[in-house]
């Protein structure tokens, strides 16, 4: 439908940034078992985050995840952290979804992503609809990440909007690689 718009030529004139956060959280949510990997590989030399990974493992309590996903753990276990907040999706999800419109901590915002992106069901239509009401620039990029993985081909004109928009708003940030990676992620889909 929209294969007119996510041509070769775009791809080209727009080509993705190397070593940005938003192709870190790409690579993580295309590739989830990678953090998985690495943290096991750490885990063989360093025996630091051994308690905390029990702690989460018997971990329940949605306050304690949500804090947690802002960056109260050991890098080690954040995939367990990812993990136990997936188990209760019903639950946690709604939450993420308020703090998500107005969070700064970057490290929540990413975590928050991952598990929209993973998670089984499909939050794309909710993501579009509170576009407007999300306060960082860094949300709304790593937003349209999720949405690569998540929307349907009609998320592809609000995505192509977000990037032109952070383009020209935030040109000396990467902002735009956001969208610019939710857009290659569609075109992959549907388009390839």
């Amino acid at each position: 439908m929209y294969k007119n718009i996510l041509t070769p030529k775009f791809f080209k004139d727009n080509p993705v940034k190397n070593l940005t956060a938003q192709q870190f959280v790409y690579g993580q949510i295309e590739i989830p078992e990678l953090s998985e990997v690495a943290a096991d590989v750490v885990r063989k030399y360093d025996e630091r985050a051994d308690e905390e990974r029990e702690e989460i493992l018997r971990e329940n309590d949605l306050d304690m995840l949500l804090k947690r996903l802002k960056g109260k753990c050991e890098p080690l276990n954040s995939h367990l952290v990812l993990q136990k907040a997936m188990e209760q999706e019903e639950l946690i999800i709604p939450r993420i979804l308020e703090l998500l419109k107005t969070s700064l901590n970057d490290v929540f915002i990413e975590n928050a992503v991952k598990i929209l992106a993973n998670t089984g069901k499909d939050y794309a239509k909710t993501l579009l609809e509170m576009f407007d009401e999300i306060r960082s620039p860094y949300a709304s990029s790593l937003v349209c990440i999720a949405l690569g993985f998540i929307a349907d081909e009609d998320a592809i004109p609000v995505l192509m909007k977000k990037y032109n928009e952070f383009k020209s708003l935030y040109p000396q940030e990467n902002y735009e690689q956001g969208p610019l990676l939710g857009l290659i992620k569609l075109n992959e889909r549907f388009y390839t």
